[in-house]
């Protein structure tokens, strides 16, 4: 085999290796859009998701925050018919004692 005739082989197979690995690349590339397109599907979907159980997280913290605030001014009520009933109670332990003083002497 001459020189000449080797040359020709090597590069009839350099051509017929860049033609297989050029139909390697477009047929990756189409499969990586595709697995791109899928993924970016999924993140979206699932950022609705977050997005769903974030609205709903809020709506179970509201509902917890007005039954404490419920909560709060039913014991504010209770503290203050508590108060109301020392001070009461107060009053008529005074009067008792003022009594109990007038009739002493």
């Amino acid at each position: 085999m001459s020189l000449w005739e080797a040359m020709a082989l090597v590069g009839t197979m350099a051509t017929i290796l860049g033609v297989f690995i050029t139909l390697y690349g477009i047929i990756n590339n189409r499969t990586l859009k595709g697995e791109a397109r899928i993924v970016r599907e999924i993140l979206l979907g699932e950022s609705k998701s977050t997005k769903e159980i974030i609205l709903e997280e809020t709506r179970g913290l509201r509902e917890i925050l007005l039954r404490m605030e419920q909560g709060q001014n039913e014991a504010r009520r209770e503290m203050a018919g508590a108060i109301q009933r020392l001070g009461e109670l107060i009053v008529l332990e005074g009067e008792k004692t003022r009594e109990t003083v007038r009739a002493k002497p």
